[in-house]
C-alpha cells in the first residue's frame, strides 16, 4: 500500500511549512468586502483549490438553474456536521453568483453547468 503522501499530496504550502491556519477558516464577509485572501476572495483560485464534492455539485447545478430561470430549489438547506463544508458551499454559491469569472474557466471540472 502506497503512502497517503503519495496519494494525496498536501498543497504546496502546506509542504513548504508556509500554510496559516487562520487563512484556513473562510470568512464569507471577508469576501464580500474585498478583505479575504487571494484563495477565498478570488474566484478561479477558489475553485483551483476547492474539492468539488458529488453534493456541491448537484448544489451549484440547482444554483445555476434558479439563476438563469431554468428550474432549480428555490430554497437549500444545507446540512452538515461541523467542518462539513457548509462555508466553502456557501462562497461557491457565492462565486458561482456575482459571475466574476467565467463558469467554463473557474468551474471546469463541475459538469453539469452548461
Amino acid at each position: 500500500m502506497k503512502p497517503w503522501r503519495e496519494i494525496a499530496v498536501p498543497h504546496p504550502d502546506v509542504l513548504e511549512g508556509t500554510f496559516q491556519q487562520a487563512e484556513f477558516a473562510a470568512d464569507i464577509t471577508a469576501v464580500r468586502t474585498g478583505k479575504a485572501t487571494r484563495e477565498y476572495q478570488d474566484a478561479t483560485a477558489f475553485f483551483q483549490r476547492t474539492f468539488i464534492t458529488e453534493g456541491m455539485r448537484l448544489l451549484l447545478i440547482q444554483v445555476a438553474q434558479r439563476l438563469n430561470g431554468k428550474g432549480g430549489e428555490p430554497v437549500i438547506q444545507l446540512q452538515t456536521a461541523f467542518g462539513g463544508g457548509k462555508t466553502h458551499t456557501m462562497l461557491a454559491v457565492y462565486h458561482l453568483a456575482t459571475r466574476q469569472c467565467a463558469l467554463r474557466k473557474c468551474m471546469k471540472r463541475v459538469d453539469g453547468l452548461w
